[in-house]
C-alpha cells in the first residue's frame, strides 16, 4: 500500500476539490449580468436570490431582463416596505449548514442590513459587491456612513467593481486593502465585436444612457452647441424624466437628432455607424456613474469614447486618455468640446484609438469577474476560521 503523503498536500487535494455552496443576493437579473452568473454556477453551488418585484422604473422599464439562464434561481416571497423591495424569507435561508458564504450587492435600503445582520447572527461569511466611490449626500444618506463603514470593515471581504472603488473604501473605512479584490466590470462581447466602426460619410457623435441629471445631458448639449461649425450629427439614445427638456434643447439644433429607447440587439448597429461614443456623467448628491457598461460595448466595438473623471470606467483604468479615448473634468462643457472636435476632425485619429480600444477592453471579462469572486469568497471564509 502506498504510503500516504504529507496532511498537507491531501487537506489541499480535498480543498482543490470542493464546490463552494453560495448564495448570491442582487438587486434583479438583467442581461449584462447574465454571463457572470453562469460562469460563478460552473465554477460554485450558486443559488441567486433576487429581491426586487422587476418592475422597478429603469429604462422605463425596457431594460432586458433575464428571463432563462444555465444558473439557478431561488424565489421567495417579495414585499414593499415604505418602497423599498425587501426579500424577508431569506434571513431564514442563511445558515452554515447550507451556505459557505453570502454574497450581496451593496443595493437595498432594506436588504442589505437585514443580510448582513442575519449572516452575522448565524455565523456564515459575508462577502459585499460595490461599486460606490462617492457616498450620497442627500439627507437620508447622511445618516448612513457610519452603518456603511462598519459594513465594509466587517466584510469577509469585498469586491469592487475597480480600482476606483477599492481606493474609496480603504481611504474612507480604513479597510483593509488586502480583503479587497477588484472585479472590473464586463459585458458579452460577441455582438460588439462583430461589427466595424463605419468611417464614411459624416461623422456622428452618439450618447446612450437615461435622461437623467447624473448623465451629464445639459453638458454635452451645451458643448456640441459651442460647436455649431462642426459638420457632425449629435445622436442621443435613451429616455428619463428629463426627457422634455432634452427635446426642448435639441429643437433648437437641427444636428441633434432624439432617437428614445433602443433595443440592446440594435446597440452595435448604432455604435458602429458613430466616430464615438461619449458619456458626460457627473457627480449629484445621489449618484457618481460606478462603471458605465456602454462603455465596454463602445470599446468593443472598435469606437473611441470620450468620458468625464466622474465615471467608474475611466476612474477605474479602461479608458486612458489619449490611448484609447478622452477623459476630461465633469462639468466642463469647453473640454469636452474639444475632444469632441478632435475626433469628428481627426478620422485617423479616432480610428487610432478605436482601435486600441478594441484591444485594451478584452481584459475586462467574465471569466475576471468570476476569479475576483472566487478569490473573495475564500479570504472570507479563511477569516472565519
Amino acid at each position: 500500500m502506498a504510503p500516504l503523503g504529507p496532511p498537507e498536500a491531501n487537506r489541499c487535494d480535498i480543498l482543490l476539490t470542493v464546490r463552494r455552496r453560495i448564495a448570491f443576493i442582487d438587486y434583479f437579473a438583467t442581461h449584462y449580468r447574465r454571463r457572470l452568473y453562469e460562469e460563478l454556477a460552473q465554477r460554485m453551488e450558486v443559488d441567486f436570490y433576487f429581491f426586487a418585484d422587476e418592475r422597478e422604473r429603469y429604462w422605463n422599464r425596457k431594460i432586458p431582463l433575464v428571463e432563462a439562464g444555465e444558473f439557478r434561481r431561488v424565489e421567495l416571497r417579495r414585499y414593499r416596505v415604505a418602497g423599498e423591495a425587501v426579500m424577508p424569507g431569506l434571513a431564514l435561508e442563511l445558515s452554515p449548514r447550507r451556505y459557505d458564504a453570502v454574497v450581496k450587492s451593496l443595493n437595498g435600503k432594506l436588504m442589505l442590513p437585514v443580510v448582513y445582520l442575519a449572516s452575522r447572527a448565524r455565523d456564515v461569511p459575508f462577502v459585499l459587491w460595490t461599486g460606490m466611490w462617492h457616498h450620497p449626500r442627500t439627507t437620508f444618506h447622511r445618516l448612513t456612513p457610519p452603518l456603511t463603514e462598519q459594513i465594509y470593515r466587517s466584510s469577509g471581504a469585498i469586491v469592487a467593481y475597480g480600482e476606483h472603488v477599492k481606493r474609496f473604501v480603504v481611504d474612507t473605512a480604513g479597510v483593509d486593502p488586502s480583503k479587497v479584490y477588484v472585479a472590473g466590470q464586463a459585458v458579452e462581447p460577441e455582438p460588439f465585436t462583430s461589427v466595424r466602426p463605419s468611417r464614411n460619410g459624416s461623422a456622428e457623435v452618439l450618447f446612450v444612457g437615461q435622461f437623467e441629471e447624473r448623465k451629464g445631458l445639459a453638458h454635452l448639449l451645451g458643448a456640441f452647441a459651442a460647436l455649431p461649425e462642426l459638420p457632425a450629427k449629435l445622436r442621443l439614445i435613451g429616455n428619463g424624466t428629463l426627457e422634455p427638456e432634452v427635446s426642448r434643447r435639441a429643437a433648437e439644433d437641427a444636428r441633434v437628432e432624439l432617437c428614445g429607447y433602443v433595443p440592446q440587439e440594435r446597440l452595435p448597429a448604432e455604435l458602429a455607424r458613430s466616430r464615438c461614443l461619449v458619456l458626460p456623467s457627473i457627480t449629484t448628491e445621489l449618484d457618481r456613474e460606478p462603471w458605465g457598461l456602454v462603455v465596454n460595448e463602445a470599446m468593443h466595438a472598435g469606437v473611441p469614447v470620450v468620458t468625464t473623471d466622474a465615471v467608474g470606467a475611466a476612474a477605474g483604468g479602461l479608458v486612458e486618455d489619449g490611448r484609447n479615448g478622452f477623459v476630461v473634468p465633469e462639468r466642463d462643457a469647453w473640454s469636452l468640446a474639444v475632444a469632441i472636435r478632435r475626433l469628428v476632425e481627426d478620422p485617423a485619429l479616432a480610428t487610432r484609438l478605436g482601435d486600441q480600444a478594441r484591444q485594451d477592453v478584452q481584459r475586462f471579462d467574465h471569466r475576471a469577474m468570476a476569479d475576483a469572486f472566487e478569490a473573495a469568497i475564500e479570504h472570507a471564509i479563511a477569516a472565519r476560521r
